[in-house]
């Protein structure tokens, strides 16, 4: 099987600035992702970073003798509006090679190691579906319970009728962890997105599913880190 991995990181993040390339226990953060990408062996030197930033980009090149390649994104594809199905079009007519996978790979989870792509990428084979998507426990978190405050008072943002305790969800209910997609590269531009139909899951464990997409998140990351990366948590976090 040919595969091919994207790993999008735009220049533009603003609750983070610059969080792709922020110093993470001594590396930029989108390294974690780039040496898991490098360690699963599963991509040889079909591993490409998609930016528009330089910084980014010169990050990945300093991969370049393991199979990372940096590709620059244009700046119609770059802005808010962007979405991760124009990265992954861009990717594979640049590249114009035959591919039957195309793994995605967000950078900002520094946590997600190589042996989730792996074993993902075998639940992806095994399932036989077009998609797949990692996923970890719901644990206590209830969405329909979200509140809004309305002048000065908090109403439920979804309506009673949706409210039910965590304790009587179904067994198989599962919260989205977008660490690793996988896709069959002929659906994919058939459909052009990555939520076919029929999407299969693999389940990663919750200090694996860190999304850092605010300062909160990142504290989170640093104080797991530890659990996932014991040799390396001597190095002290820089302070933000």
């Amino acid at each position: 099987m040919r595969n091919i991995c994207l790993i999008p990181a735009r220049g533009g993040s603003k609750r983070v600035p610059r969080k792709n390339i922020l110093d993470f226990y001594g590396k930029p953060l989108l390294s974690y992702t780039l040496e898991a990408a490098i360690q699963s062996k599963l991509f040889g030197r079909h591993i490409y970073v998609s930016s528009d930033s330089a910084a980014i980009l010169n990050v990945a090149r300093r991969y370049s003798n393991q199979g990372v390649q940096a590709i620059e994104r244009p700046k119609g594809i770059s802005g808010d509006t962007a979405t991760l199905e124009d990265a992954a079009i861009h990717l594979l007519k640049s590249i114009d090679l035959p591919f039957d996978h195309l793994c995605v790979l967000m950078p900002n989870f520094p946590l997600r190691i190589a042996a989730d792509i792996r074993a993902s990428y075998r639940t992806f084979l095994r399932k036989r579906e077009d998609c797949l998507m990692t996923t970890t426990e719901f644990n206590w978190l209830t969405p329909f319970w979200a509140m809004q405050e309305r002048e000065g008072l908090i109403h439920f943002f979804f309506g009673r009728k949706y409210l039910v305790d965590s304790k009587a969800l179904p067994k198989n209910i599962v919260a989205l962890a977008d660490a690793v997609r996988w896709v069959r590269v002929s659906s994919f531009l058939k459909e052009r997105k990555f939520h076919g139909k029929r999407v299969s899951m693999h389940l990663i464990p919750f200090e694996r599913s860190i999304e850092i997409d605010d300062y909160k998140n990142l504290d989170l990351a640093r104080k797991l880190f530890p659990l996932v990366y014991p040799d390396a948590s001597r190095t002290r976090p820089a302070k933000r």
